[in-house]
Parts: structure tokens; C-alpha cells; sequence
């Protein structure tokens, strides 16, 4: 089985957004506290939910596709 994700660069203003983002459907796999942003995978067919989610979140400047994206990543489990 192949799972195409997608990696996402949140800018956040303070870190208690951070515990919100994981209660949506992503991974969490990098915080930083000090320059305040947070690296995300999510599956590829739920990025619509996600950027809207993301958009109507209070503590979250902007976001970004991460520069991985460039990149094609597909993982097989």
C-alpha cells in the first residue's frame, strides 16, 4: 500500500497552537519553541481539509508548503 503525504511548514505565534494542530488529522514531526514554527505530514487527499483548518486557527501566522514537496516522497506499508 502507498501513502502519498505532503510536508507543511505552520508559523505559529505562540506554542500553545501546537497542541491544537495535533488534534487534527497530521504528524507532528518537528517543533521549535524558540523560532515558534512546526513541520507537518498529512496525507496528500486531506490537504484541503487541513489548509482550512489551519486558516481558521487563532495562534497560526501563515503557513507554507516545505521545501521536501519538491521532492517526490512515497513511503509503502
Amino acid at each position: 500500500m502507498q501513502v502519498n503525504r505532503m510536508s507543511y511548514i505552520v508559523y505559529i505565534k505562540n506554542n500553545d497552537v501546537i497542541k491544537r494542530i495535533e488534534e487534527l488529522d497530521v504528524n507532528v514531526v518537528y517543533k521549535s519553541q524558540k523560532q515558534k514554527y512546526a513541520t507537518i505530514y498529512f496525507d496528500r487527499s486531506k490537504e484541503k481539509e487541513i489548509k482550512l483548518a489551519l486558516e481558521k486557527m487563532k495562534g497560526v501566522s501563515r503557513y507554507e508548503k516545505s521545501l521536501l514537496e519538491a521532492q517526490t516522497i512515497v513511503f509503502e506499508v
